[in-house]
């Protein structure tokens, strides 16, 4: 029985082992949520998510009818002369920010209502997602804890960048955890969580499951706000709760973790797992 016993413990923690530390980084993508905005007659986009190819021809508006936050990921630029290639993206009465590399950028911006962008004569083609109308959680502690019964105050949708150090420019989490428990929702709801610089990692919940859910890194950190650097970054949302939204009830917490950090983990596990063979 006690053989049968350290062999079960074993396999446990070699799958904990190989769930926590064995996942391969992936590389720097982009998902097509929402609504392809080049196949919209016009300029303007107005879905809450949508995405777009745009080149030196194309002029976009990404609009809203009231201020809100907006997210916004571009990726595989494609220039042919990469010294004079610029995308511009212009909030409506506020300075313009101008992609002037090749590099994959995360930008937010935060009560706009409509982001205007184009590209110059240089540009051959690139990739934009949007993400309108979400909550903006940048921080070193993250916790959404939503109780049912009670008035729901502000968006149904979280973007969520976890953070090792507040303040820091550069910042490269090594994984990042996150436990979703007390999950309540009403019928033909859903909660949605997409790991927005990588295809591949995403989670549907539905009614009174728990998620245990660990967010892979970028394998290189992406441009954030042009002077930082980010590997993560978590779309949250409620799906289809209307008209009963209030009796949605949740708890998240989230945590990134560092490579030294995980390192500590692994020894400790290693450890663990020994002691328990060797009794």
């Amino acid at each position: 029985m006690m053989k049968v016993s350290v062999i079960f413990t074993t396999f446990v923690a070699s799958l904990l082992i190989a769930v926590s530390f064995g996942e391969a980084e992936v590389s720097v993508k982009s998902w097509d949520l929402g609504v392809n905005c080049g196949d919209v007659n016009g300029d303007a986009c107005t879905s809450k998510k949508g995405y777009f190819k745009g080149n030196e021809s194309s002029f976009k508006h990404i609009t809203s009818t009231g201020p809100t936050n907006i997210y916004i990921h571009i990726t595989n630029i494609k220039t042919s002369n990469p010294d004079t290639q610029m995308v511009y993206v212009c909030p409506v009465g506020r300075m313009c920010d101008i992609v002037e590399t090749s590099e994959d950028i995360v930008l937010i911006y935060k009560n706009v209502n409509v982001i205007s962008i184009y590209a110059t004569n240089n540009v051959e083609e690139y990739h934009l997602q949007y993400i309108m109308g979400c909550n903006i959680l940048d921080d070193t502690t993250i916790e959404i804890d939503r109780e049912n019964g009670t008035a729901w105050q502000g968006h149904h949708c979280w973007i969520i960048i976890p953070r090792l150090y507040s303040g820091s420019v550069k910042q490269y989490t090594a994984h990042t955890y996150g436990i979703l428990n007390g999950v309540q929702l009403p019928a033909s709801s859903t909660i949605g969580i997409y790991n927005l610089l990588t295809i591949g990692q995403k989670w549907e919940v539905n009614n009174d499951e728990d998620l245990y859910l660990n967010v892979v890194p970028t394998s290189t950190p992406t441009s954030f706000q042009k002077k930082r650097e980010i590997s993560s970054v978590v779309l949250f949302e409620v799906n289809s709760c209307a008209p009963y939204c209030n009796s949605a009830g949740f708890k998240l917490q989230m945590s990134a973790i560092s490579g030294h950090d995980m390192k500590c983990i692994e020894v400790s596990l290693l450890f663990n797992l020994l002691i328990m063979i060797l009794l």
